[in-house]
């Protein structure tokens, strides 16, 4: 029997066209135009959107359904607003879904096998120090060498957190993975190590200035399909 799989699909904010901004519109619910619209940046609004619609049309495929059809819900259970991680609700359930994005890239990771967590991060100019007191343990601050380092730590503990729907509401200096030199692994989760134990971890391929990282709440063996969502877009905008 073959491993279950996840597929993660890419889209690049430098190769959407630019009649993808009406064309994703036509994808959101009116409550999500809403929030699209709340966005400060262009680049912002074009991000949520991409990951609605790269979403919507990378299920639609696998249920045979049109794309806003697929019902979404980001309902977050501290105070019910549509920032929470996203389900795939109404009669076609057994989806898990994660979105994640930062500078260039939005990602959308979807599969059956268990919930998952995505994380992709721009590596950029950070304060350091700052940052890993807040992300990383006193042993991990200690194997820090490089800004990159700390973005690998970042979007593997991001990848966990966001895999069992806690978020940024579990601080990610309670979780502990391994070294960026390493494969990819978590070793313990303060008051959490039952959870911790059940989590597949995974590093995705490395994009220009850009680390990925996928969570998986589940002990079992996948294979993990990294696809260009480039032509999913492509054939929306030119229906």
């Amino acid at each position: 029997m073959s491993a279950p799989s996840v597929d993660v699909w890419w889209a690049r904010l430098s190769e959407v066209e630019s009649s993808l901004d009406s064309a994703t519109a036509r994808l959101l619910t009116p409550r999500e135009q809403t929030r699209a619209a709340g966005y400060r940046t262009q680049d912002d609004r074009l991000r949520f959107q991409l990951g609605v619609a790269v979403t919507r049309l990378a299920l639609a495929a696998q249920l045979d359904c049109a794309p806003i059809d697929v019902d979404l819900d980001r309902t977050c259970p501290d105070c019910d607003q549509p920032h929470g991680k996203v389900r795939v609700t109404g009669p076609r359930t057994g989806w898990e879904v994660s979105v994640s994005h930062s500078g260039e890239f939005v990602g959308v990771a979807v599969g059956t096998v268990a919930p998952l967590g995505l994380d992709v991060e721009q590596i950029r100019a950070v304060e350091l120090d700052g940052m890993a007191s807040l992300v990383l343990t006193p042993t991990e601050r200690r194997r820090l060498t490089s800004p990159t380092d700390f973005f690998r730590y970042w979007t593997r503990k991001e990848a966990v957190v966001k895999s069992t729907g806690d978020g940024l509401r579990q601080s990610l200096d309670l979780v502990t993975v391994t070294a960026p030199s390493e494969p990819a692994s978590v070793l313990g989760w303060t008051g959490r190590d039952q959870v911790a134990a059940g989590i597949r971890l995974y590093d995705l391929a490395d994009r220009p200035h850009h680390l990925a990282a996928l969570a998986v709440l589940s002990r079992a063996e996948i294979t993990i399909a990294e696809r260009d969502a480039g032509p999913l877009l492509d054939s929306w905008v030119h229906r």
